[in-house]
């Protein structure tokens, strides 16, 4: 329940602007409840804004692995690894996205310039 709380803040931190306390809020839901895995992904997107690939990446993918339901983590991972040339990586999690939740058209998109990379290799 605590983990719920320090969320949803975290969510109200995110709408006036104050990502900080959007950060300690979500590691504070994460320190309540180490399989919240929406805080986990809300975690990734923060660091991906700072510019630290490796941590957003790991977050993201503790998101995907802890949660059998979110398609959120399984496509922000797929993108970071696109964008960073990852692309076998990419394709697998993008997959997963599309399975989580088949009418995502950025997963589609996603999956569409993989699967057109490929093909050019």
């Amino acid at each position: 329940m605590l983990s719920e709380v320090y969320y949803n803040v975290g969510h109200v931190a995110i709408s006036i602007g104050d990502l900080q306390l959007a950060y300690q809020c979500f590691k504070i839901a994460i320190s309540s409840n180490p399989s919240h895995a929406e805080s986990f992904n809300n975690l990734g997107v923060l660091e991906l804004r700072k510019g630290n690939l490796e941590q957003a990446k790991s977050n993201f993918l503790q998101a995907a692995k802890i949660s059998g339901f979110l398609f959120e983590p399984c496509y922000n991972s797929s993108y970071l690894m696109f964008k960073r040339g990852e692309f076998q990586e990419s394709y697998n999690m993008a997959l997963k996205s599309i399975e989580l939740f088949p009418e995502h058209e950025d997963s589609k998109e996603l999956l569409k310039s993989l699967k057109k990379h490929f093909s050019i290799m």
